[in-house]
């Protein structure tokens, strides 16, 4: 919407002009009070600058003695013109008259005008002159009425000058301003399903625009991140449901007799762990579905070691749990860390052989799972992390999900895994921040 048709009192153009002109208002408020007391004090100004003028203009004699007042033109005629208003006179130290302007006596039946008198002394060849000057109040009354009016009159046209071409520039600064987020609003309108890569441009926007827009352009990441992660689980859950499932269906159209009750459930039950983990890996791709916690990294592994207990006894495996600091601390999902340290330990158990012994160490700020199996080969390793990806020679079930899970958690926390081959075993390494 152009600025013009915007509701006024939300406008910044409006808002901006507002401010300024009552910044103007204030500054002409303080202007006048300044011009009245100067008008106010006038008096005695004036009177001070015709006494310096009238003493620079005094000719002295050969014997140092004032003889007469050589005043300049703009003056003299002042002095004839209105002999009762300005008089002067010089004086010595005793009072005795040397120079004075002449007497002039009222017309009949006009009253004296009242004096204000100013004095300054003149130093000259030692000797010391006092110099008087009278202006009449209505004298000084009429110079102030007519300083006044051109006062006024040029203060009245100055301010509306500046009013008006500030207030032109403020209006063409404020839309020179205001375009490139006009233009980040135009850009925000294409976003959609399909651009969510997107983003607003940050350059050139006034630095009081950035904190917005920047927050919208981690809103938009957001957004990406979740659309992407359900894009993602729709096609991986398509992929890898629609096999199985056809399998099952062609079971059941084919009648399905009582020996194949259980390899059926087993199908189903397979199917269902699928989902489960596909779900799963959904959740902890996103951070924002995280509880940040202070764990206890000991306590933790202690859990995860005794909720696995059972299937390591039925394994025969025994597992060493080693720690350098019983208080070991970490910040994160409990229950996601939770999962990781389970899938980890899980898969050691899994892949070594029966009266070995898993190990797992608690660092300050690490934990490793080191388990005595086959090792990983060297070429497999780039591929571990792969969602679905399972090794050719792999014979345990699984969908290939468990540590791609793994590798989820452990970056939307900032954390790092890293696998390592062993002769014997493998290593899995989670580095906390």
């Amino acid at each position: 919407m152009p600025w013009w048709k915007a509701e006024w009192r939300k406008s910044f153009t409006v808002q901006l002009l507002a401010t300024y002109l009552v910044a103007w208002l204030l500054t002409l408020g303080v202007l006048g009070a300044s011009f009245w007391i100067l008008l106010n004090n006038m008096e005695a100004e004036k009177a001070q600058e015709a006494a310096q003028a009238i003493s620079k203009a005094i000719v002295f004699d050969a014997q140092g003695t004032p003889e007469r007042i050589d005043l300049k033109d703009d003056f003299t005629w002042l002095l004839e013109a209105m002999p009762m208003d300005l008089r002067y006179q010089v004086t010595d130290v005793a009072d005795r008259v040397y120079i004075a302007s002449p007497a002039v006596a009222p017309a009949s039946g006009s009253a004296q005008p009242q004096m204000y008198e100013q004095s300054v002394d003149l130093d000259h060849e030692g000797t010391t002159w006092k110099v008087t000057v009278g202006i009449s109040h209505r004298l000084i009354s009429l110079i102030t009425a007519h300083s006044k009016r051109h006062v006024e009159t040029a203060s009245l046209t100055t301010v509306g000058l500046s009013i008006l071409l500030l207030g032109l520039v403020c209006v063409f600064t404020v839309r020179r301003l205001l375009h490139p987020l006009r233009q980040a609003s135009h850009q925000a309108m294409q976003i959609g399903p399909q651009s969510l890569a997107s983003r607003l441009d940050e350059k050139k926007l006034p630095s009081e625009m950035l904190p917005l827009v920047h927050a919208f352009n981690q809103a938009l990441d957001r957004l990406e991140t979740g659309f992407r992660n359900q894009q993602r689980f729709l096609a991986d859950a398509a992929h890898e449901l629609k096999t199985p499932l056809a399998l099952l269906r062609g079971q059941i159209e084919m009648g399905g007799g009582a020996g194949q009750t259980e390899q059926l459930l087993g199908d189903v039950d397979h199917l269902a762990r699928q989902v489960q983990q596909l779900l799963l890996l959904s959740e902890v791709s996103d951070a924002s579905s995280f509880k940040p916690e202070t764990i206890h990294l000991l306590r933790l592994t202690q859990e995860v070691i005794g909720f696995l207990k059972p299937l390591a006894e039925k394994r025969g495996i025994q597992v060493n749990l080693h720690f350098d600091d019983s208080r070991a601390l970490t910040k994160g999902d409990r229950m996601a860390l939770f999962m990781l340290l389970k899938n980890l330990l899980e898969n050691a158990l899994k892949f070594s052989p029966q009266d070995s012994t898993v190990t797992v160490t608690l660092g300050i700020n690490s934990i490793t799972v080191r388990d005595a199996g086959p090792g990983i080969a060297p070429e497999h390793l780039p591929r571990l992390f792969e969602r679905f990806w399972r090794a050719p020679d792999s014979h345990h079930e699984g969908a290939g999900l468990g540590l791609a899970i793994c590798q989820e958690i452990a970056r939307s926390h900032g954390w790092r895994l890293a696998p390592r081959s062993l002769d014997p075993g493998a290593e899995f390494t989670l580095a906390f921040n």
